[in-house]
């Protein structure tokens, strides 16, 4: 990532509210040239994938997922490490987004294994390959809210503090304490430019996760941008489809919506409103695809993990979908774990 040490030391801020409709702008002097690269060596991995499948050879991979898409038309390629972790690529600029990475350990809330304890399934760090390699393959690191399974301090530990970090205020301090060389904290409404404009980032109201009082974590739309103005691929993600309609209104449409199918409820208090809101939140975005997002599918155990009370499933999203005529032409794109999955728009 040796374009970030090219930026300048007075753009590595906080990024600041849109102005004029022009959003903060952060160059790229060598990104271009490194993407050409990248997506070079990405459709040669391919290939190399599809030969060894052709000869039907079974073994374990020792590198990361491909990260370039398996079909010419997919507009991004969606790879899902488990719970709320997953990774985006841009199929016309080769962009990649890491978001919320759960890529080592366990997961647990203050360290306390003891009440709570979560570990992949499939997704494990012998599966999901080199970590040094995904890191150098990562352009924006976004992490929506800054509790332990968005940002996953020993994850965060073992990524390069040279990845440019997109996040919401709280996960903005994690980052920082860690090391986090170029941090940008955003608010919901507000708008940032990066990769010399290719990507840009906006900021929606997202999680109550605190007292009613607290300030909302986020949900984010990223926008893929072409050169001569047009538009590639968009998608909204946000982890407990717990939104503000009006904040959410401001950014439709967009093509991929990442949300939630289930809801998970703590002590008759809903943690996550899958299965009660993700409908309403589609109604709002009218996106082409829904990706559910696997934030339930691992193990869990500890007295925390007994409490919790899951409702819905993609399967029920679906049925709701085919009968809402305004939604009827949604398509429900289910990820396999650590799986990349193209989708075409």
């Amino acid at each position: 990532m040796a374009w970030v040490q090219k930026l300048p030391v007075a753009e590595r801020t906080a990024a600041a509210p849109v102005r004029g409709g022009r959003p903060l702008a952060v160059p790229a002097p060598v990104w271009r040239n490194q993407q050409l690269r990248r997506i070079a060596q990405s459709r040669r991995a391919a290939l190399r994938v599809h030969a060894a499948a052709a000869t039907k050879a079974e073994t374990v991979p020792t590198t990361a997922p491909p990260a370039a898409p398996a079909s010419s038309a997919a507009a991004l390629t969606y790879t899902s490490f488990e719970g709320n972790s997953f990774r985006v690529q841009f199929a016309k600029t080769g962009i990649n987004v890491l978001v919320d990475p759960w890529l080592v350990g366990k997961l647990t809330f203050g360290g306390l294994d003891m009440i709570y304890a979560g570990s992949k399934r499939v997704a494990r760090p012998e599966v999901i390959g080199d970590l040094e390699q995904l890191a150098n393959e990562t352009d924006v690191l976004v992490l929506s809210q800054g509790i332990d399974d968005h940002a996953h301090r020993p994850t965060l530990q073992a990524l390069p503090k040279t990845i440019p970090v997109v996040a919401s205020p709280s996960a903005a301090a994690v980052a920082r304490s860690l090391g986090f060389r170029t941090v940008y904290s955003l608010r919901p409404g507000q708008l940032l430019a990066l990769l010399g404009g290719a990507l840009t980032v906006r900021a929606t109201a997202g999680a109550l996760v605190g007292p009613p009082w607290s300030q909302r974590e986020l949900g984010l739309v990223l926008q893929e941008n072409l050169e001569g103005g047009a538009r590639g691929a968009s998608l909204y993600y946000e982890p407990h489809a717990d939104y503000l309609a009006e904040s959410v209104a401001a950014v439709a449409p967009v093509d991929v919506v990442v949300s939630p199918p289930c809801s998970q409820i703590l002590f008759g208090y809903p943690l996550v409103k899958g299965a009660t809101d993700t409908l309403s939140l589609l109604k709002l975005l009218g996106p082409k695809v829904f990706i559910p997002l696997n934030n339930a599918e691992f193990d869990q155990e500890g007295p925390l993990a007994d409490w919790l009370v899951e409702e819905g499933s993609a399967a029920q999203i679906q049925q709701q979908l085919a009968a809402e005529p305004s939604l009827a032409g949604v398509r429900v794109c289910g990820p396999s774990a650590a799986q990349p999955m193209p989708v075409e728009l």
